[in-house]
């Protein structure tokens, strides 16, 4: 299989998507004005208290609520028809409209996505898998939770990417090592990037 780096990256941030609903889910609805004022700080929303931020949540018109990340999901699904599986297109396709419609099974959404991802080829779930721990990443050190065991995987995985051409990756991710916090994630990011637009990723 060839496996274009604009697929690559497409995986990728629907494994991204994917795992910035389900913390949310996690969350929601928020119960105390402290833990909402951190969440909404961390992430630059326009939000003030914990109904504000709950509001925000639910408001279709916001690039930040269920609405909008599931058609980020749903965006990135249609890109991929053709390189992942019929069934698994199908699936993936199911379970975020069934998100859609009941927002009670937002939260097991990601979970079978996961399983859908995980029953394709080994090198696409790998980048899924890339994309939900960058988006860990991103949100613990947003919100100054722990990273180490995020980390852990992030080097599990780019080791097991380097027999597909993702050398480079594993060297990014050494300089972030060096510089465990949010400038250092943004070069980790910006370097990933990089990679997508001129990596090689081909099998």
């Amino acid at each position: 299989m060839i496996l274009l780096n604009s697929n690559a990256q497409q995986i990728f941030w629907l494994g991204r998507y994917l795992k910035r609903i389900q913390y949310l889910c996690s969350q929601f609805p928020f119960e105390n004005n402290e833990d909402a004022l951190l969440y909404a700080h961390a992430f630059c929303l326009p939000a003030f208290d914990v109904s504000s931020l709950n509001e925000l949540v639910l408001d279709a018109e916001q690039p930040s609520s269920f609405g909008w990340q599931f058609q980020y999901a749903k965006d990135n699904v249609q890109d991929l028809r053709g390189l992942i599986s019929a069934k698994a297109y199908a699936e993936l396709n199911q379970n975020i409209k069934n998100a859609c419609v009941n927002a009670a099974y937002i939260c097991d959404v990601v979970d079978e996505c996961h399983d859908v991802m995980e029953a394709e080829s080994e090198e696409i779930f790998l980048f899924f898998k890339l994309g939900q721990c960058i988006e860990q990443l991103d949100r613990q050190l947003r919100l100054k939770q722990k990273i180490e065991q995020t980390v852990v995987e992030l080097k599990q995985i780019t080791a097991l990417m380097k027999p597909v051409g993702w050398v480079a990756l594993s060297e990014t991710l050494l300089e972030f090592t060096r510089h465990q916090d949010l400038k250092g994630f943004y070069q980790l990011s910006d370097g990933l990037q990089h990679i997508f637009e001129v990596g090689t990723c081909d099998s």
